[in-house]
């Protein structure tokens, strides 16, 4: 190490001297720790996309064989109650194995598109019977609207209507009983918009809507509402969250065309 000069000048080019190992080795440091963070994140992918395949066939046999006893008329009221449970139960399961899988693929850049021309409003009436049956256990009513003349999206239909499942699916989850749920298709200036309505309490932090923590204890449905808002990142759109008088509300932005950027 040099010596420090007795001046001004020279006392300052010491101390850079002597502070540059050290940055060095602070660069090196980080560079470490973000190659380990890589490669758990890796790994942490790979674990839960074979979690996900070993369970899912073990669980679509439990699936089948459930419907398939349901479907026999001479079950006494107690063996079809035990019947339906298994069937929901293996049904949460299998939720939660489609959550973990869109999981992995999203953080192992699996973000191959498949771009087409769709209509948005018979995106929403295909997915919505999809969630019937669990509006049906919390007698909710589900009510669709749309405005007339809406254009055309240019965007990956499967990630769209993967969107729109999560986010209905966790106002029901945060719904009620026998409340309703109101889901109505707009266009606005950046392209389209997506309102869905509940009477749930009131969203605790809106403007994070989406936004999961690495030590939160989430369910599924915030899980689930975490890989709509990456989905969106990656159609060019986005998501939004208020709270009404009565409920809260989110909002599914979509360009007209997919990379553009509704500017929220």
């Amino acid at each position: 190490m040099a010596p420090a000069s007795s001046n001004a000048n020279g006392g300052a080019v010491a101390k850079v001297a002597e502070a540059g190992p050290r940055s060095s080795s602070s660069i090196e440091s980080l560079e470490k720790e973000n190659q380990e963070l890589r490669r758990t994140s890796k790994y942490r992918s790979l674990f839960l996309s074979r979690l996900a395949h070993e369970l899912r066939t073990p669980l679509t046999s439990i699936l089948g064989f459930s419907e398939i006893m349901l479907s026999q008329e001479k079950l006494t009221d107690a063996q079809r109650s035990f019947c339906e449970r298994v069937q929901s139960s293996a049904q949460q399961l299998q939720a939660s194995l489609n959550q973990l899988s869109d999981l992995a693929r999203l953080e192992s850049g699996q973000t191959q598109l498949a771009v087409e021309k769709i209509s948005i409003a018979e995106t929403v009436r295909d997915v919505l019977p999809a969630l019937t049956r669990s509006a049906e256990k919390k007698r909710l009513k589900l009510v669709f609207d749309a405005s007339e003349d809406l254009p055309a999206l240019v965007s990956d239909a499967s990630r769209v209507r993967q969107v729109i499942y999560n986010v209905v699916a966790y106002a029901i989850c945060r719904s009620p009983e026998a409340a309703t749920i109101t889901v109505r298709v707009d266009s606005a200036s950046e392209g389209i918009v997506i309102s869905v309505r509940d009477s749930g309490d009131p969203i605790s932090e809106p403007s994070r809507i989406g936004i999961l923590d690495a030590d939160d204890n989430s369910s599924t449905s915030e899980l689930g509402l975490s890989i709509a808002r990456q989905n969106l990142e990656i159609l060019g759109g986005s998501i939004s969250a208020q709270n009404l008088e009565s409920g809260g509300e989110l909002l599914i932005h979509l360009p007209l065309q997919l990379g553009q950027s509704t500017s929220r």
